[in-house]
């Protein structure tokens, strides 16, 4: 008797390790402000080698305006983060919203003439995921650090949050908090199967919140780019195993190396952080960014000045 074993390609789930070198490049951080010294952070997912990023719409709004924050700054994860915010946000680009719907929180903004080579973030379906799946974020947590991963699972699922038609979500207790906003929520293949969005923290009697935090789920983000006219599938397999070439826009994936066995996975504490703690200070941060291209343009100032001399 001859026995086949079929093995999927994804059945094998890789480490938080993995997942962080994987992903993480394709992951930036988000700044936006109208000029002065006030503004909001967040994290989006680079989803096209030209520089489309998506993320939440929220961290655009304006108190008591219908206006959009329109001074936006992207910044590409270094080499290697160190803690020191200034080198870590080197790597800075302008960027533009050029799609967005608030009722979704869903938004897409495009990275300025980029120079470099992008990494990207793949989709995962999220119609295959199901509570008690691993999930993992990253992003940018106000007082932790730049390009934190946490884990936890699938919680729940929601659908049709606030009455928004279509706007379902995943619940999960992966740590989120401000400036994940707009990050991946990633299943055990890198894959994004939500956009962080929504967090719980006090009840209406003041009780307190934990591990109550929601993602977008991924579907409900490729059917909003379909009809804001952008087109992507979720990864179901890498290349090699489709037999056929990527499509051009598509997210691609890293070829998976061969497992001949798959390994034990070691399960997590529930919301544990595993970057190392580099706290940053939002209000100083924008400052830091704010003196910089005030810097830059009394440079501008100078240059054209000295231009006009000769």
């Amino acid at each position: 008797m001859i026995c086949f074993w079929i093995l999927d390609p994804y059945a094998f789930a890789l480490t938080p390790k993995e997942i962080y070198q994987r992903v993480s490049p394709g992951v930036v951080f988000i700044l936006a402000s109208e000029g002065g010294r006030a503004g909001s952070a967040g994290t989006g997912s680079i989803i096209r080698e030209d520089g489309l990023v998506i993320t939440n719409a929220h961290i655009f709004t304006r108190k008591g305006s219908s206006r959009l924050m329109s001074n936006i700054w992207v910044f590409l994860k270094p080499e290697r983060v160190t803690g020191n915010t200034k080198k870590d946000l080197s790597r800075r680009y302008k960027g533009k919203i050029v799609a967005y719907d608030l009722k979704l929180d869903l938004a897409l903004v495009k990275i300025i003439k980029v120079d470099v080579p992008l990494a990207q973030v793949g989709f995962g379906d999220s119609e295959k995921i199901v509570v008690g799946d691993q999930a993992y974020a990253i992003g940018h947590p106000e007082q932790g650090g730049l390009w934190s991963l946490t884990t936890g699972v699938i919680s729940a699922q929601r659908s049709d949050h606030a009455g928004v038609k279509g706007k379902n979500l995943f619940q999960t207790e992966a740590s989120i908090n401000r400036g994940n906003s707009g990050g991946p929520l990633l299943d055990e293949q890198g894959a994004m199967i939500g956009i962080n969005s929504l967090i719980a923290r006090r009840a209406a009697d003041g009780l307190a919140i934990t591990a109550v935090n929601f993602a977008i789920k991924s579907r409900v983000a490729l059917r909003w780019l379909n009809r804001v006219g952008y087109r992507f599938a979720s990864v179901k397999a890498p290349p090699s195993e489709t037999g056929r070439e990527p499509v051009k826009g598509e997210p691609q994936r890293v070829k998976e190396p061969v497992r001949p066995k798959p390994k034990p996975i070691k399960e997590e504490k529930k919301g544990k952080i595993l970057t190392k703690k580099n706290p940053f200070n939002m209000d100083e941060l924008v400052a830091d960014m704010q003196e910089m291209e005030d810097m830059m343009g009394e440079m501008r100032g100078k240059i054209k000045k000295f231009k006009k001399r000769r």
